[in-house]
């Protein structure tokens, strides 16, 4: 039988948290909606999006909060707005002068060739 420890010998566990690392996916997720709208991009929108969520899921629970760092949930939104960005066409489809009157052109001559 092995041997019983003694009291006096026995150190209580003291948990140390592992210090933040810097993570380079913190930083792509928070520049790469920017690059999105800006280029109008949409696989950079949704890939701003997917890094983000991510991010999100990797954010460790006990962080201790950094001076000037943006919380995960604000970078989703920005994503979320870039991808908002990039389909803005699809909700508010713009109307080209120059396309408006080649419809028009392009109606006359079908309606003078019907008739």
């Amino acid at each position: 039988m092995a041997p019983k420890a003694r009291a006096e010998l026995v150190v209580p566990y003291r948990h140390v948290p592992a210090k933040a690392r810097k993570d380079a996916g913190n930083i792509i997720s928070q520049s790469l909606p920017m690059a999105a709208m800006f280029m109008k991009n949409k696989m950079l929108s949704w890939a701003a999006l997917f890094l983000s969520i991510q991010s999100y899921l990797n954010e460790p629970i006990n962080k201790e909060a950094e001076d000037g760092a943006q919380p995960p949930i604000l970078k989703i939104v920005f994503a979320l707005v870039a991808v908002l960005t990039c389909y803005i066409d699809v909700i508010f489809p713009q109307t080209n002068p120059t396309i408006k009157k080649a419809a028009q052109v392009a109606t006359e001559t079908i309606v003078s060739t019907a008739t």
